[in-house]
């Protein structure tokens, strides 16, 4: 699980491709203290999209959560626009009904954000300074379709990544994605001696290579709800381990192929405006082994959920918390902790295990905004829990320090985020954090593709 992390977080950037809205079943979306009377209510004839836009009528129905043949009143206009902003494709949204000899017309005229974009990445970690370049298309054919194409070298950790991901296939329930990844990255074990919470050394050092091919099928049963299913395999290298003195040392892992059946259920509830978000996001994972095709023969899991508040206008409260473990873990897909999406007062995976558990609480406030520029500022506590149940007795060779040990660690911190009104992904994060056991400081700066 641990070397398909950069792949599932920039496949992550794609969540704003589903929208959400309070739910309100297949019928009407009026508010509870206003039903519609019964002469009010008809029947939606069909879509229409006006304005500086690309999105095809069908994708404005998809978008909005109603299908032709759906009750429709006056009343759930504001829904419906709420529905389209969330998706993050438009700077602004005004819906209409319009008669019809056949029903009402929902008539969507919106402005588009920038749906693509070409740019270069600058990343600055614990343990590796990276560039690269990167393309996103957000609404490929005016569909809602996604591809990412990314290249990044650095220090430690070099990647290629494409992926194709069509999240309504013709408008339907059925969605599908196809992927590539290419990696090649130093791992670092640390000795993280229980009595010395501050020490940082690594006892060993190892270079992993890792080729990703996958295919994602799933069904959404409700715009809120769905699962799906992805068939993965790669060939993982493990070459040149040294130890704390540059010594050749045996390899923590034997190489092989990683061959996996992943399913996913989640449940996405959240309202996206501009930066900021509210709403449950509830995701499960269980992947194992495929018989035959795979040389490592485990299993693992992942649970996280989050939930989200605004208030204040645009403040913004959000919990996140991860279950994460596995059995007979090889040493490429062991969870480990440290890095922007848990521990940001820590190295990059310093912590190593088969199991851990996560919270993070972060408040962000609006700073200012300044044209198409809007500047956020946030405060953050992070704390973690990381330990091995079910070592792999077989091919893992682990250091004597790694097994029979858990962490416990927190950070506090603060940090910066640059949104761009007409692009559809945040393009500046910059963290600061402060590891409270380990009293360290860490710097978390990443510009193009935002992983926080």
């Amino acid at each position: 699980m641990a070397s398909c992390t950069a792949a599932v977080a920039a496949v992550a950037l794609f969540a704003l491709s589903r929208p959400v809205v309070a739910d309100t079943g297949s019928g009407s979306a009026t508010s509870p203290w206003q039903r519609p009377l019964v002469s009010d209510v008809r029947r939606i004839a069909g879509f229409r999209a006006r304005g500086k836009t690309k999105v095809t009528p069908a994708t404005i129905g998809y978008l909005a959560h109603r299908r032709i043949g759906d009750p429709i009143t006056p009343a759930d206009i504001p829904v419906l626009e709420e529905a389209l902003l969330s998706s993050e494709l438009f700077e602004s949204v005004a819906v209409t009904l319009e008669d019809g000899d056949d029903g009402l017309y929902v008539v969507a005229t919106v402005h588009d954000k920038l749906s693509w974009f070409a740019a270069p990445t600058v990343y600055v970690l614990p343990t590796n300074r990276a560039v690269g370049v990167g393309f996103v298309e957000n609404d490929f054919g005016g569909d809602d379709q996604k591809i990412l194409l990314y290249a990044q070298y650095g220090t430690t950790q070099s990647l290629l990544f494409a992926t194709f991901l069509d999240p309504a296939v013709h408008g339907s329930k059925l969605t599908y994605r196809i992927d590539l990844y290419a990696e090649d990255k130093l791992i670092y074990e640390y000795l993280n001696p229980v009595n010395d919470p501050q020490n940082f050394d690594v006892a060993r050092t190892t270079e992993d290579r890792f080729l990703d091919a996958g295919a994602l099928i799933g069904w959404n049963w409700r715009w809120w709800i769905g699962a799906d299913f992805r068939f993965r395999a790669a060939y993982v290298q493990f070459l040149d381990a040294v130890d704390a003195s540059g010594k050749p040392t045996t390899s923590p892992e034997k190489d092989g192929w990683d061959t996996t059946l992943q399913f996913h259920l989640t449940i996405d509830h959240r309202i996206h405006k501009f930066g900021v978000t509210w709403g449950p996001y509830v995701q499960l994972l269980l992947e194992g082994s495929v018989p035959g095709l795979d040389d490592y023969h485990y299993a693992d899991y992942l649970l996280r959920a989050y939930y989200s508040w605004h208030f204040l206008g645009e403040h913004e409260l959000e919990i996140r918390t991860f279950l994460n473990g596995g059995y007979d873990l090889p040493f490429h897909e062991e969870v480990a902790l440290g890095g922007s999406t848990d521990l940001r007062g820590y190295d990059t995976d310093q912590f190593r295990g088969d199991f851990n558990a996560v919270l993070r609480m972060e408040y962000s406030v609006p700073l200012f905004k300044y044209r198409i520029f809007a500047f956020r500022a946030l405060a953050f506590y992070d704390g973690g829990y990381d330990t091995f149940l079910h070592p792999d007795g077989v091919g893992r060779n682990y250091l004597p320090s790694e097994l029979g040990v858990s962490y416990l660690r927190d950070d506090v911190g603060c940090g910066l985020r640059l949104y761009v009104k007409n692009v559809v992904l945040p393009l500046l994060g910059l963290d600061l954090g402060y590891g409270i056991e380990g009293h360290s400081p860490e710097i978390y700066f990443e510009l193009g593709l935002t992983d926080f």
